[in-house]
């Protein structure tokens, strides 16, 4: 593949924090522009863009939560809400020229290697037209991330009452002065309920499992401060860093029977105990788990809410959903207005409903479902020459921020495609061998942790109750990994 006089057709799959930055450093590193981005919707931000519940906002520290070749001096507040960081994204694929290369309303359907020609032959719905064509590109990148499929438990479906699930928010739906049924406690559900709670004439809390619930150290920057990290060189980057780190202390938390698990549980239940006085509350929101085990939740507001004389919270199993009604297994029957699914995403179905057809004809989603996902990094199979996942299986994180995970998964696809141009290689395929071996020390690793030690039913883990989406250490220890390509565990031809 000769770069300069052909260079490769690249299909990136999503316009969100993975797509973008996918494509920037491609132009960057490469100086490549080959590159055709598919999103199904109708503007880039990927999650961002499609979730707009009330109180919608990230859980990591917007200083961090964001590129690190593109900085923010002129952040609101610590955590930015859902359309600040929308913002945030559509500035930075106007200041990149990244709007050119992006085909709107266009869903990628299914992807088939051929190996033949060794190419990839994409095809795309245009929901404009709903029109299919096919495509050939040489390499494919897929950034469509995995909080982006609804979960909808079957159980609701004969509720014919207003329903919406938190990722697909109705805004239409008028929520004052009704009853309204909220299910789930996770953090979708913990940042909702605070913003509905005053609303409604009544609001319902379905809880399977209570939550854990830390502090949130959420305060506005003013414009001096603002100004500061615009115009006094390392004031920003110094805040930067400080959140990192003090992030990447964190991971011990997750660790079995170690000094800050052991202080994280504390300072969950001291927050607990400072904000609900009313003991029989107390114990319902305590959470009958490993700290960690589930994901962990900053907010000041949550448990407050919960004590409201219009909100319950109930905890007894869900029995029985009618078109009206909701009934559980101590007898009691709610009648709600409104219900929302607080229900998360189908983080285990991977790319699905987008179908990836492997070399030999292999459905990649059924062996994955089957057997277990595997991949070198999380990033490439050798199942899948020219192929790339950004954010793959075991990539995702329980303690720092995905956008640092997401650069360095880029900048390593970057040097493998620069040297597959350098070998004028048609196709390039990690080792199998190599696989294996990283995906054994992965296993090995999350066995110290409270995700592969615990099992809680966390959406971390999939059927086999094997954890298949996190990252089991340090960022760090992820970022020293990836750094340097190991090309000895790579085939080129």
């Amino acid at each position: 593949m000769d770069r300069c006089n052909n260079p490769p057709k690249i299909a990136i799959i999503g316009a969100g924090f993975s797509g973008l930055c996918s494509a920037i450093q491609l132009r960057k590193q490469l100086n490549l522009d080959s590159f055709t981005i598919f999103d199904e919707n109708q503007d880039v931000g990927g999650t961002w863009l499609v979730n707009t519940y009330p109180g919608c906002a990230c859980d990591v520290p917007s200083h961090l939560y964001s590129y690190s070749f593109e900085p923010n001096p002129y952040w609101s507040k610590t955590y930015s809400g859902q359309e600040e960081i929308l913002e945030y994204l559509r500035n930075v694929a106007k200041k990149y020229e990244i709007y050119p290369n992006i085909k709107f309303q266009h869903r990628v359907t299914s992807t088939e290697w051929d190996d033949k020609i060794s190419k990839w032959h994409v095809t795309v719905l245009d929901k404009t037209s709903d029109r299919e064509e096919t495509h050939v590109f040489d390499i494919l990148i897929s950034s469509i991330g995995g909080l982006r499929v609804p979960n909808y438990p079957q159980q609701f479906e004969a509720f014919e009452g207003s329903k919406m699930h938190s990722a697909v928010w109705d805004s239409s739906i008028e929520l004052k002065d009704k009853v309204v049924a909220i299910v789930g406690s996770g953090a979708s559900a913990v940042q909702i309920i605070p913003e509905i709670a005053d609303k409604v004439k009544k609001l319902l809390v379905y809880q399977r499992n209570a939550a854990w619930v830390v502090p949130k150290m959420q305060f506005p920057f003013s414009s001096y401060t603002k100004w500061a990290f615009a115009n006094v060189p390392g004031v920003m980057w110094g805040l930067r860093n400080l959140i990192f780190w003090s992030n990447e202390l964190n991971i011990s938390a997750f660790r079995v029977n170690t000094i800050m698990g052991k202080l994280s549980v504390k300072l969950g239940n001291y927050q607990l105990n400072r904000q609900v006085p009313d003991p029989v509350l107390r114990e319902k929101l305590t959470p009958k788990y490993a700290f960690g085990c589930k994901r962990v939740t900053p907010s000041n507001e949550y448990y407050p809410t919960l004590c409201k004389p219009n909100v319950s919270v109930i905890t007894s199993k869900i029995t029985d959903v009618t078109k009206d009604s909701i009934t559980n297994e101590d007898g009691t029957c709610e009648k709600p207005d409104v219900l929302i699914l607080a229900t998360g995403f189908r983080v285990q179905d991977f790319f699905a409903p987008l179908n990836i057809t492997s070399k030999g004809g292999e459905d990649l989603l059924k062996k994955w479902k089957k057997e277990g996902p595997c991949a070198y990094m999380g990033i490439a199979c050798h199942s899948t020459p020219n192929a790339f996942f950004i954010l793959g299986p075991n990539t995702g994180l329980g303690h720092n921020s995905i956008v640092f995970s997401i650069e360095v998964q880029c900048q390593w696809v970057v040097k493998v495609i620069s040297e597959m141009s350098k070998r004028n290689a048609r196709m390039v395929a990690v080792k199998k061998s190599a696989e294996d071996e990283y995906m054994a020390s992965i296993m090995e690793s999350m066995k110290t942790t409270v995700w592969g030690t615990y099992d809680c039913g966390s959406w971390y883990a999939d059927h086999r109750g094997v954890i298949t989406a996190l990252w089991p250490e340090s960022l760090i220890s992820y970022y020293n990994r990836t750094k340097d390509v190991d090309f000895s565990h790579i085939d080129f031809v």
